[in-house]
């Protein structure tokens, strides 16, 4: 098909090709200036000492990702939504169906938009929905931080029983310490006992004896306990090192649980409008642009429709013909018999004059 066959075409259907373009358009401008109205405010976390820092929990090469993640779902948390409604006076759905986070490129900072159909509402809102969410993350961390720190607490105080009960039962004082002072005392008296024989008195020598022999029983019997002594020592020191190291965690949380609520991390912008000249005319463009091309497919149908049944016209004249064939030959055989009706009665009246009797006229 060459130009001009588009162009009559077009101007065959160009009731279609306005009509439902108008249409369209029509329907998405009566959608953008009748459709109820919202404001959309947006609250930025600014992480940088939040994320990486000296005590934060955020580190590492999935530091950004692991923040991020917790952020959502902080935000989502059903705890959070409640105690931000309860703030607000905004419904649970409102804040469940109009709320979304997204991460600012590739950078640990994160915004959160609320969109309400309130303008005064939705910046508090929105800040009030990104401080229970950083809230969330760090009360959660520091309530478990607590709860292993009493843990660590419980384990020293159990290993520091076990350590005294131990040394009561063992009725030595501190083992070490009296295996120590018994092994000390039967050197002194070995070495004693060694002076008196050198000497030759060999009285006081053996007197020592059996100082000696006392002594090395006693050390005997302290030496026993070191072992299980030794044992207990050793938990009681490691309960006190798992102590240290929560309580250790424990600060950084405080720390971090201070540094999120700093005013400074979270800020808001002013609620704007979702819906504006400019919206409504970037909505109603595409949908007339669109329109167009439907139009112009429904066209193309129509004429497709209409070219495969002219085929089939073209393909099948005979069927064409016998429908028409019976009424032409009534037809001609109608005027082929008038037209011999009338040359019959021309000729009859050509017959009746030569058989007429002579008169005398003719004569």
């Amino acid at each position: 098909m060459e130009i001009a066959d588009y162009l009559r075409v077009a101007r065959r259907r160009l009731w279609i090709l306005i009509l439902v373009p108008v249409l369209a358009a029509g329907a998405a401008l009566a959608y953008g200036l009748l459709s109820p109205r919202t404001y959309s405010s947006t609250a930025t976390v600014l992480t940088p000492s939040l994320v990486g820092a000296q005590y934060s929990q955020f580190t590492g090469p999935q530091a950004i990702d692991q923040f991020v993640s917790a952020f959502a779902a902080s935000a989502a948390d059903p705890t959070v939504i409640a105690e931000t409604a309860k703030e607000t006076g905004i419904s649970v759905a409102a804040l469940t169906d109009n709320v979304s986070v997204e991460q600012i490129g590739a950078s640990s900072n994160v915004t959160l938009t609320f969109s309400g159909q309130n303008e005064k509402e939705s910046e508090p809102v929105a800040h009030a929905l990104a401080k229970n969410a950083l809230v969330n993350i760090y009360s959660a961390q520091r309530k478990i931080a607590g709860m292993q720190a009493e843990a660590a607490r419980r384990g020293v105080e159990a290993a520091n029983k076990a350590v005294n009960d131990y040394v009561t039962k063992a009725g030595v004082g501190e083992p070490s310490a009296a295996y120590t002072a018994a092994v000390s005392q039967v050197t002194w008296l070995q070495q004693t006992q060694a002076t008196y024989a050198a000497s030759g008195d060999r009285t006081a020598a053996n007197a020592i004896r059996n100082s000696i022999e006392t002594a090395q029983k006693q050390a005997q019997k302290v030496g026993a306990t070191l072992p299980q002594y030794n044992t207990l020592v050793n938990a009681q020191t490691l309960a006190n090192e798992a102590y240290q190291s929560a309580l250790g965690d424990q600060r950084k949380v405080q720390v971090q649980a201070t540094a999120a609520s700093d005013p400074d991390v979270i800020t808001t912008t002013a609620a704007a409008p979702d819906r504006t000249g400019a919206s409504i005319v970037k909505l109603v463009v595409p949908v007339f642009g669109a329109a167009v091309l439907f139009a112009i497919i429904i066209i193309a149908l129509f004429e497709f429709v209409a070219a495969v049944r002219r085929q089939e016209s073209e393909e099948h004249p005979a069927e064409v013909g016998e429908s028409v064939a019976p009424a032409e030959t009534s037809g001609t055989a109608g005027r082929n018999g008038r037209h011999a009706k009338d040359a019959g009665a021309a000729t009859g009246r050509r017959d009746d004059s030569s058989e007429r009797t002579p008169t005398m006229v003719d004569a």
